[in-house]
């Protein structure tokens, strides 16, 4: 489905998340002015590929190099020859195939080697200037995208869940206190999610999450006052069975939750 947004061009499509049917996880694809933003995964590429030939596309930017954000950066660059900024430190990690677990491959599919080029601190279009914002928490190599004068934010994935009970073992929730702190400090009003769309109270669901973690932290750090392991809190703050754990092999737990902060 197509949408627009001022100038901002896109469609999304879904996928089934096994842990928890019949829940559908959207992924949208963002265009502004020849900048295309997160490219979707491989496993929608019928989705993709549609968009991506029906619109004018000059310059790629990866937020991070998972494979629902960076599935199709390999055909748009054996098919479309445009180039690919990722985060520098994750420019070598692009050339190798990940050897994915079988889930992760049931969901968005494979992510194909490509070959990116390290994104300085701007992104420039014929009409906008996008700063890059260093924004570590949800994996340690991860951007968002600042437009000043627009007020928008595409922010990758700090913000997805505002109240997780399970996190990625990739993830670090000290890390996106951070990132969420220095990001409220600037001036926006909309936030782009790649998973829930456009949130024109971008600002509000970010301080909610924010609180949430806080509070946790909080909850946290008295427990381990008191003498409580960090799996005797996650038995307290998240106790009954951990589906989502259990069909990862433990790729996301809650666990790391507690641990990360």
């Amino acid at each position: 489905m197509l949408f627009k947004f001022e100038n901002i061009v896109g469609t999304y499509g879904s996928r089934e998340m096994p842990w928890n049917p019949p829940f559908r996880m959207k992924v949208y694809y963002y265009l502004i002015d020849g900048l295309l933003i997160d490219t979707g995964p491989f496993s929608m590429a019928a989705e993709g590929i549609a968009f991506f030939d029906s619109h004018t596309i000059k310059q790629v930017f990866l937020t991070h190099i998972h494979e629902d954000h960076a599935g199709m950066a390999y055909w748009l660059q054996e098919n479309k020859q445009l180039p690919i900024y990722i985060h520098p430190d994750s420019v070598e990690e692009a050339l190798i195939e990940p050897d994915l677990s079988q889930y992760r491959l049931d969901i968005w599919g494979r992510r194909q080697a490509f070959k990116a080029e390290p994104v300085s601190n701007t992104i420039r279009t014929d009409s906008y200037v996008f700063k890059v914002i260093d924004s570590p928490g949800h994996c340690r190599k991860h951007n968002s995208l600042y437009e000043e004068n627009k007020g928008w934010l595409f922010l990758g994935d700090l913000l997805n869940n505002l109240t997780p009970r399970s996190i990625f073992f990739e993830e670090n929730l000290s890390e996106s206190i951070l990132s969420i702190r220095k990001i409220l400090c600037l001036n926006f009003n909309t936030v782009l999610c790649p998973h829930t769309g456009i949130l024109p109270n971008g600002r509000e669901l970010l301080t909610r999450k924010l609180n949430y973690l806080l509070q946790l932290q909080q909850e946290i750090k008295t427990l381990r006052i008191k003498g409580f392991t960090d799996k005797e809190i996650d038995g307290q703050l998240f106790p009954g069975p951990d589906s989502i754990s259990q069909m990862t092999g433990g790729d996301f737990s809650s666990y790391y939750i507690v641990s990360t902060l």
